[in-house]
């Protein structure tokens, strides 16, 4: 790898890395590019170059997770291990988890789920073995579901373990049934 293009995957790490640090300490309307840049070790000139605002630097480490998501993923029958993908996804906000209510807290949370509808919307289209036989709109239900679950459960500070919540979740899908067939059949 070029040099420049290394600096350049460093630069955007560590305002992505001081985002999440000041996360810890402030909410997200409170911290400025200056703020990010001075926890980073980065001129503005260089976050200006890779970002516009605070907002996209949100954007790209959501899209950062997303990817890990799917890659996790990835190798997974989304019909017979519903409740592991159910476990990675609050497990990608538990890795994150002050960060992620701060971000809840400041209403970010429509591009929360719009990425976890997308990010659903991947895991079913991968599904190659299936017929595809969900819709949009069971697989924007499915994630509906889940991700305000999910954001009630940071809200109440996270009391149960991810793999207790993820196991609730699945008890209560359609049916109480193990497969999630039947809400494509339904």
């Amino acid at each position: 790898m070029r040099k420049s293009r290394e600096d350049s995957i460093h630069s955007q790490t560590y305002i992505m890395e001081a985002l999440s640090a000041l996360l810890h300490e402030h909410k997200l309307q409170d911290i400025t590019v200056t703020a990010i840049c001075k926890k980073a070790g980065v001129a503005r000139v260089t976050f200006y170059k890779y970002y516009r605002n605070v907002y996209d630097v949100v954007q790209a480490s959501v899209d950062e997770i997303v990817q890990q998501f799917l890659k996790e993923v990835d190798s997974l029958d989304p019909y017979e291990s519903m409740q592991l993908i159910i476990e990675y996804i609050i497990e990608g906000f538990v890795s994150a988890q002050k960060p992620s209510g701060k971000l809840i807290d400041s209403n970010i949370s429509n591009m929360m789920l719009d990425y976890l509808n997308y990010t659903m919307e991947k895991v079913f289209q991968a599904d190659i073995t299936h017929d595809h036989d969900m819709s949009r709109m069971q697989i924007l239900f499915l994630a509906g579901g889940i991700f305000n679950i999910v954001t009630d459960w940071i809200k109440r500070g996270s009391r149960e373990s991810p793999q207790a919540l993820a196991a609730k979740i699945y008890e209560i899908l359609p049916y109480g049934t193990t497969d999630t067939r039947n809400l494509a059949n339904s």
